[in-house]
């Protein structure tokens, strides 16, 4: 039984998933939304990405490929969004419950995620809830975020949990109100730059990266 706490009253057969949301209209359906650089998109991403449907009742989960880096950052490396867009496209093409989003590629450049947002929220107006999916390791960098307090007041977030940012349930975000979900998923040590440095070093990415995403990045000659 879940109390009025926040806590399960037998926490031994909690589930791996704390819910603080307050939904305010259960007939809208939820889609997520998972922005990210997927450079290259990864096992760990399409396992938060399952988890996310799964436990938050998810109708879809929008992937969405970032345009480019933030602009206090300098990666010359970082690979065009076209490319990485195709690579999203090809890792979830046989789960008609992710949908690759090329709205900030097709921006040329880096865009705020509460602009990506609100383009969604307009989308989807008076159909769909948005919930922003990120992993734990975000979750202090929100508010720093340009309008992130506004971010967090306007938009529900769901935050997962990756090696080193497990969660516990009296963790908090600033201003958060009712509008955090807590998730708990499968811990799997895979990053972006680790499949990069594993390819220049001429190393396999077989269990890293789905097959139609390891032959692209073959074919493409990338991270070399």
């Amino acid at each position: 039984m879940y109390t009025a706490t926040g806590r399960f009253a037998n926490e031994e057969n909690a589930p791996s998933f704390i819910i603080t949301m307050n939904v305010t209209n259960t007939k809208k359906m939820r889609i997520g939304l998972y922005g990210g650089g997927f450079d290259p998109i990864h096992f760990g991403h399409l396992i938060l990405m399952q988890t996310a449907i799964e436990t938050l009742d998810l109708e879809k989960v929008i992937v969405m490929p970032s345009g480019g880096v933030a602009h206090y950052k300098v990666d010359p490396t970082f690979t065009p969004g076209s490319a990485r867009y195709d690579m999203a496209c090809l890792a979830t093409e046989s789960n008609p419950r992710l949908e690759v989003d090329s709205f900030e590629v097709d921006q040329g450049r880096f865009v705020y995620t509460i602009n990506t947002l609100r383009h969604l929220q307009g989308k989807y107006s008076g159909i769909a809830e948005i919930i922003l999916l990120v992993g734990g390791d975000w979750k202090d960098k929100i508010p720093t975020w340009k309008n992130g307090e506004q971010l967090i007041k306007e938009f529900p977030i769901a935050v997962f949990s990756r090696p080193g940012f497990e969660h516990t349930t009296d963790l908090t975000l600033p201003s958060s109100g009712e509008q955090i979900v807590y998730v708990n998923m499968p811990l799997i040590d895979i990053s972006s730059s680790m499949i990069r440095e594993r390819v220049r070093a001429s190393l396999s990415i077989e269990y890293y990266a789905p097959e139609p995403v390891r032959r692209y990045i073959e074919g493409k000659h990338l991270y070399r």
